[in-house]
């Protein structure tokens, strides 16, 4: 199908440090679909985003404020996984620096601005092209080899996954692709993942590292830098005081968490260049110790535990969900479902009020709501979002959002697909479209005639999900044609009259994971054509709904 028209667009990387200043540390520029871009789109995720607010300039004149969503380090592991307990530790890691891109087309802005209580951080785009050598990443930014499935889409229409490896040896890249090739299966093995496969294009990219695996700062109690490691995990780490040289500084024990692995962000965002398009990003470390880390970046290591920490941090940073289990968190903002100030994600909530429940239709008949703990089924169990009680989740222990190793519920599974359809993930920015835009033919122009007595075919690109049927339906002038449900449609007219149409196409997700009083219209999509007959050739305008 045919996409977007790529543009010049401004690839620079921030980093932003506790205080709020910010820096920039990488600059190129490279071709992207024209869209919304993905600093300008995204819904704030209470648990793991700040919102980074900006203004751009163009010629001096104020453009307005946009935004960014720079998502916080987070570590959430499995209670043993070794032996089976899934329940989730959760970490909260000391807030420090945190990097974020900005992807601007050149003739969009040559300014932006972010505002500072103690005055306006400024920067000239231009001046940023010209000085990109002196930005402190600009020379050391690792090479990656990207590498694309051969059942790629088009970008302007897809969900946009980057792997990248840190701590593989340029004679471990078969290693790397191995390691990659688990993690696919792992994460589209899971629903509903794997029925929405053909909506995202999995991308990797390879980079060689001086040395192989991680770094493991040696046990120290009471350590409170990282050179060593305090938590006293550590102490039984047989690669404890190993440390190496790889593209991305992969390491356990960040903020004095055995099990929190991190890398360079500013480091991978740069490198991301290479795919410039990506919306989300992966990165899997070549070390078999249990660990992994959420946020801007989901990390993981290669430990055969370890993919379910990116499976469960893509729920937060995809899909927005709240954590579902009730381990406090001291100073979490809160959230309600009653006030209406602070809505709280689509998987829990303070409302106990049956019919007002916002995943009410998902109830099991019969259910008790309140639902009692032990009960099967969808209801409404208490305790969830770090809080014993006051808040309620949809399933008593069966989701992933609560216990490692487990599905998706109804409410949370449902949740991915409406984000798919919805946006705000990045590019496209209003959400995957059924039919391929840009596949359309007769292609949007200007109304032309259709000759009477001759036949003109109609047709698109359609996108299919994996597992799962579309409703597909063509009508004229409102009415449905029928046996027209295929991706084409040839439409004649013998005589003159009537001598203008309206031809619509309709395609909507059939799938079960959405129930359709919570649908809305994400799940429909159309094109409509306008035909004039005579006794010339067709006319045809396409416009999109």
């Amino acid at each position: 199908s045919a996409s977007a028209a790529a543009v010049p667009t401004r690839y620079i990387v921030f980093e932003r440090g506790a205080d709020g200043r910010v820096d920039p540390v990488f600059y190129t520029e490279v071709d992207l679909a024209m869209s919304a871009l993905p600093d300008a789109t995204g819904a704030v995720d209470r648990d793991h985003d700040t919102r980074v607010v900006y203004r751009a300039f163009r010629a001096g004149v104020d453009l307005g404020d946009r935004s960014v969503d720079v998502p916080m380090l987070h570590g959430e592991f499995a209670h043993d996984p070794e032996r089976g307990d899934n329940a989730i530790d959760s970490t909260r890691p000391i807030d420090g620096d945190r990097s974020f891109v900005l992807r601007i087309p050149v003739d969009e802005a040559d300014a932006i601005e972010f505002p500072r209580a103690d005055g306006s951080q400024r920067f000239d785009l231009s001046a940023l092209k010209t000085d990109a050598h002196a930005l402190s990443l600009a020379d050391r930014v690792p090479s990656l080899q990207v590498t694309q499935e051969a059942s790629a889409g088009s970008p302007a229409n897809r969900l946009d996954l980057l792997v990248i490896g840190d701590g593989y040896t340029s004679a471990q890249h078969a290693l790397f692709d191995s390691d990659a090739m688990i993690l696919h299966d792992s994460f589209f093995g899971l629903t509903p993942y794997h029925e929405y496969m053909s909506f995202v294009n999995w991308t990797t990219g390879f980079v060689a590292s001086n040395q192989s695996g991680a770094d493991h700062p040696p046990y120290q109690s009471g350590c409170t830098s990282s050179a060593c490691c305090a938590d006293s995990s550590a102490s039984g780490d047989p690669l404890s005081g190993q440390m190496v040289d790889t593209a991305f500084n992969g390491r356990f024990c960040t903020s004095q968490i055995q099990r929190l692995v991190t890398v360079s962000s500013s480091a991978v965002l740069a490198a991301a260049a290479a795919y410039p398009g990506w919306d989300k990003i992966f990165v899997v470390v070549n070390d078999a110790t249990y660990g992994g880390s959420g946020g801007s970046i989901s990390v993981t290591s290669t430990n055969q535990q370890a993919n379910q920490i990116i499976l469960h941090e893509f729920g937060h940073s995809f899909s927005h969900l709240a954590d579902e289990y009730a381990s406090p968190y001291p100073g979490f903002p809160a959230c309600s479902d009653l006030s209406g100030s602070a809505p709280c994600e689509a998987n829990v909530t303070n409302q106990t009020a049956a019919a007002s429940v916002k995943w009410s239709p998902w109830f099991t008949p019969g259910n008790a709501i309140p639902t009692p703990i032990g009960t099967a089924g969808v209801g409404l169990f208490e305790g969830a979002r770090y809080l014993a009680t006051g808040m309620y989740r949809p399933v008593d222990t069966q989701c992933l959002m609560q216990f490692l190793g487990k599905p998706f519920c109804p409410v949370c599974r449902q949740e991915y697909v409406r984000t798919l359809y919805r946006g705000g993930f990045g590019v496209p920015a209003t959400g995957i479209d059924l039919i391929e835009p840009g596949s359309e033919s007769p292609a949007t122009t200007p109304p032309v005639n259709y000759a009477a007595g001759s036949t003109r075919v109609f047709q698109v690109t359609l996108l299919r999900p994996t597992v799962g049927t579309l409703a597909i339906q063509w009508l004229l002038d409102g009415a449905p044609v029928s046996g027209a449900t295929g991706s084409s449609y040839a439409f004649t007219q013998a005589a003159t009259t009537p001598a203008t149409h309206t031809l619509q196409l309709r395609v909507t997700d059939s799938t079960s994971f959405v129930t359709p009083s919570m649908a809305g219209s994400l799940l429909d999509h159309t094109r409509t054509w306008t035909i004039h007959v005579s006794a010339g050739d067709l006319i045809f305008a396409n416009s999109f709904d």
